[in-house]
């Protein structure tokens, strides 16, 4: 059981959308938590609040996004369960829709915690961008946007989650180097070779490829071995270093989920 952690409005929408095979704690100003009028207060005048947080479980994952007021209580949550695996999902929002204060809480969120995540507080931060995500989903309304956005979320996670725990048929987890803690995700299709990014990540170094293969692919294509093996050859000519993995599953269609390392800062 994968234990998940929303903070905020958008982390708790996010994480009350898995399915009840996880273990779900949502946290919010004006529930779990005090309803402050700065950002500092959340940071300055927390307390006693560890009950919130009391798993047995030894890796988490924590959802938030840095442009509402109580995501300044981030650090401070996260000192009371330091001694976990934390895997930081960061929802960057579309900035052009935000306001000044929301685009400075933001930006500065961004840049602490890829820090923390640097210097190994954090087990990675994996980046989520709304604007990219929004590019990937066709007909969209005002209405259902953030529906849409959250979903799709959901939906990625639901199933690098699970796969990350599995035994593949063919291939090897990655075991990325220890700096390598900042990440995204890639979604390809076999058939159309589309692929998109949920943040435009810099300077990749390291991927690993988590292939997903329709029955009827796996016992028909004679050139699928050679194309995943394709995907790690070109990685290594751009100094990219790659594995995959190969999952028989009962879609339809084939496709891959690529998790995407670096250790460099992102810049938005």
């Amino acid at each position: 059981m994968s234990v998940l952690i929303g903070l905020g409005k958008a982390g708790c929408e996010l994480v009350k959308g898995f399915s009840d095979s996880h273990k779900k704690i949502t946290i919010d100003a004006g529930s779990e938590l005090p309803e402050f009028s700065s950002p500092e207060d959340y940071d300055q005048k927390l307390s006693d609040y560890q009950h919130l947080l009391k798993f047995d479980e030894n890796e988490c994952y924590f959802f938030v996004c840095g442009a509402g007021k109580v995501s300044a209580a981030s650090l401070r949550l996260l000192e009371l369960i330091h001694d976990k695996k934390i895997n930081l999902v960061y929802i960057y929002p579309e900035e052009i829709m935000l306001s000044p204060t929301q685009r400075k809480l933001n930006r500065v969120a961004f840049n602490v915690f890829q820090e923390y995540t640097r210097s190994g507080l954090l087990n990675s931060m994996y980046l989520m961008c709304n604007e990219s995500i929004t590019d990937m989903l066709p007909h969209i309304t005002i209405e259902d946007l953030y529906k849409h956005l959250n979903e799709a979320i959901v939906n990625v996670f639901e199933n690098i989650i699970f796969y990350l725990d599995a035994q593949p048929m063919m291939g090897a987890h990655h075991e990325p180097k220890d700096v390598s803690r900042i990440r995204t995700i890639e979604y390809g299709d076999f058939k159309t070779e589309k692929k998109k990014l949920y943040y435009p990540l810099d300077n990749t170094t390291e991927t690993c490829y988590i292939n997903i293969v329709s029955d009827d692919e796996m016992k028909n294509n004679k050139e699928l071995l050679s194309q995943l093996k394709q995907k790690i050859i070109e990685d290594h000519k751009n100094q990219v270093l790659s594995s995959f993995v190969v999952f028989k599953s009962d879609y339809e269609h084939s496709f891959y989920y690529a998790i995407r390392f670096t250790h460099f800062l992102q810049t938005r």
